[in-house]
């Protein structure tokens, strides 16, 4: 078998001991180390000669010192020898082990020894990015046999591994920061039982520099993040060098004993590994001890290190689940803005109503209904009823846009049109009767008296229509105003619509045609049949292109109460007809707060905003016919949610 380490004699130690024996020089000897061997002055006869280093020195012990091999790493205890083992000129405790490293220089009494490894560490158990740098393992205690470990051992670590997978299942399932910080605590306190202090130091973007974000006690006692006390050094070489740093007996540590941070809090023991996610320093994680100087071992940091490994990925993931939050949220905004900008008259109302919708379902938890209050709302069913209230009326995209900015029963045009229909039903009435005159005058031969006195007559019925058209163009102008409830056509407009006029060749047209009559005989609102058809039908549109969209499983459910808002408990919404129990709760808050905002908002040219209380009582009434939630709008009453545009 190869050796895995050697120790060499130190070539000035080997000169100075040939020659005070009076031996000539020599190359300094070379002892192969394997798994286990024992330094002394006398062969071992229990032992292979590969397990003993045979030293014939008087100040030597006859077993001296004990090498072992553990993994990488090798480590020296002194067996109880008359003048002591040192390592870097100190002397180790006898019956501990100290770990060596490569160089390492050991005093045998007068012999000189130097260690040096001949294997490389395994570096796959950690994040490759992660290099460990071990501080003051001169202090480190006794590694235990594994096949001496008693069963408390052996349930310490299956209870480790059992908490590593936990936190690797928990933490990628976490989305926002806040529920990771807390886990990521819970899971340090359950990983080290001797841990006392967490803290935890985040970057808000890779110019920033780390700051403290969660500072805590293992009781429980929450510290304040910024007046966290860090030590530069330790910061430094974590976050500069990327590198894992264990410290026990940390006041004894050269490193940081003279530092005020370590000594003022009287820290023991640390460990303080890097947030590493590819080339990005995320952040970092510090645990440490006030009460035990060997809390920590150096298993414990790559424990801690893999729970580094798994934070990092989740903060990423977070930070791109957020990323995506923002980029949706900005499409969403944009595309309500734009289809809004369609009607700058009713701009801001998708925005409006989501507010109140947001208010209204938060204040279910407030509501002294039972049934009401067990409904509440979690946090992702909120921003589910926020992005179906912003998207309500996303289908009014193609809808034609002089039927959706229609502000008056006819439309400008056919207002202009039917206008200039009465000047000419003016002139026709004035030639027709002006040329029957003239042609009865050359008939008669009137004279000159008479031809006035008959003009005379003409000048006053024509007057007379004149008058009567007049008011015929004013009951057009009345009906052709919009109302906000349901009223009673103008009875007026049957005898225009019956009204004729002469033409210039001879036949006759109406003053408004059946289009028209239909249009001003509207008893509510200001579309027609038809056009409230296409108006409706923004409702199946935006379901149509909402479902389109592939939305994660918490807003599954945005298409389907977008859709509804428009319903009524007693059957008589569209575009579905759903009754009572089959209108989600969602749909029936997006409904209230769609019908007050339609209510409240700015005047517009079909109608003047109506003040509050009286919108109130208007939706009242509605709860009353059994169209809306009576339930719901007594908790939007209670809560004020309208308020939430003034203090927004």
């Amino acid at each position: 078998m190869e050796p895995s380490a050697t120790f060499s004699e130190s070539p000035d130690a080997v000169k100075a001991y040939l020659e005070r024996i009076g031996c000539e020089a020599a190359k300094p000897a070379v002892f192969a180390l394997h798994d286990e061997a024992v330094i002394g002055r006398d062969t071992q006869d229990a032992l292979a000669s590969d397990k003993y280093i045979c030293i014939p020195e008087h100040t030597i012990s006859r077993r001296h010192a004990r090498i072992r091999r553990r993994g990488a790493n090798f480590y020296v205890e002194d067996l109880h020898s008359s003048n002591g083992t040192f390592v870097l000129g100190e002397r180790i405790p006898p019956g501990t082990w100290h770990l060596l490293r490569d160089g390492d220089e050991l005093a045998l009494s007068s012999v000189q020894l130097a260690f040096h490894s001949l294997v490389v560490p395994e570096r796959d158990s950690l994040p490759t990015v992660i290099t460990k740098s071990v501080d003051a393992t001169q202090y480190a205690p006794v590694l235990a046999d594994s096949r001496q470990a008693d069963r408390g051992d052996l349930e310490k670590t299956v209870h480790k591994l059992h908490a590593m997978a936990q936190a690797s299942i928990a933490l990628g399932a976490v989305t926002d920061r806040a529920t990771l910080i807390e886990k990521i605590m819970n899971f340090i306190f359950e990983l080290f039982p001797l841990a006392e202090r967490a803290f935890i130091l985040l970057r808000d973007n890779e110019r920033d520099p780390p700051a403290p974000v969660a500072a805590r006690r293992r009781d429980g006692a929450i510290e304040d993040p910024r007046q966290v006390r860090l030590s530069h050094t330790i910061v430094d070489e974590v976050l500069h060098k990327k590198r894992a740093i264990l410290s026990v007996d940390t006041l004894a540590d050269r490193h940081f004993a003279e530092h005020e941070s370590i000594v003022a809090q009287a820290i023991l023991s640390v460990m303080c590994v890097p947030l590493i996610l590819g080339d990005d320093v995320l952040g970092m994680i510090q645990v440490d001890t006030s009460s035990d100087p060997y809390a920590f071992k150096e298993a414990d940091l790559e424990i801690l290190s893999g729970v580094c490994a798994e934070t990092a990925v989740a903060l990423k993931n977070f930070q791109l689940y957020s990323d995506i939050k923002g980029l949706l949220d900005g499409f969403v905004s944009a595309s309500v803005q734009a289809i809004e900008e369609r009607d700058p008259v009713t701009a801001g109302h998708s925005f409006r109503v989501a507010g109140y919708a947001e208010s209204l379902a938060r204040a279910l938890e407030r509501s002294d209904n039972p049934a009401l209050r067990r409904a509440a709302f979690s946090k992702d069913q909120l921003r589910e009823i926020h992005y179906a209230a912003l998207l309500h009326d996303f289908g009014k995209v193609g809808v034609r846009e002089h039927v959706l900015r229609k502000s008056k029963k006819l439309h400008h045009a056919d207002m202009r049109l039917l206008e200039q229909r009465f000047r000419y039903a003016r002139a026709s009435l004035e030639r027709h009767a002006y040329r029957g005159l003239a042609e009865r005058h050359l008939q008669n031969e009137w004279s000159v008296a008479a031809f006035r006195e008959e003009r005379d007559r003409i000048d006053a019925e024509l007057r007379t229509e004149f008058a009567r058209l007049d008011e015929f163009l004013d009951v057009i102008l009345r009906a052709n105003e919009p109302s906000i409830s349901h009223t009673t056509a103008l009875p007026e407009l049957d005898a225009i619509r019956d009204y004729q006029c002469a033409d210039s060749d001879g036949g006759a047209f109406h003053l408004i045609d059946d289009a028209e009559f239909s249009a001003l005989s509207v008893c509510k609102g200001c579309l027609t049949p038809d056009e409230r058809s296409q108006i409706e039908a923004h409702v199946a549109d935006s379901y149509s292109f909402l479902i389109l969209i592939p939305w994660t499983r918490e807003l599954a459910g945005v298409p389907a109460i977008a859709h509804g808002h428009h319903e009524k408990l007693d059957g008589s919404g569209y575009p579905m007809g759903l009754r009572d129990k089959q209108i989600s709760l969602q749909t029936r808050i997006l409904t209230i707060s769609d019908i007050y905002d339609a209510l409240t908002a700015c005047d517009r040219p079909y109608k003047q905003a109506i003040p509050v209380e009286r919108a109130l009582d208007i939706i009242a009434e509605e709860c009353r016919a059994g169209h809306l939630d009576s339930a719901l709008f007594k908790v939007f009453v209670d809560s004020r949610s309208w308020e939430v545009q003034a203090n927004a």
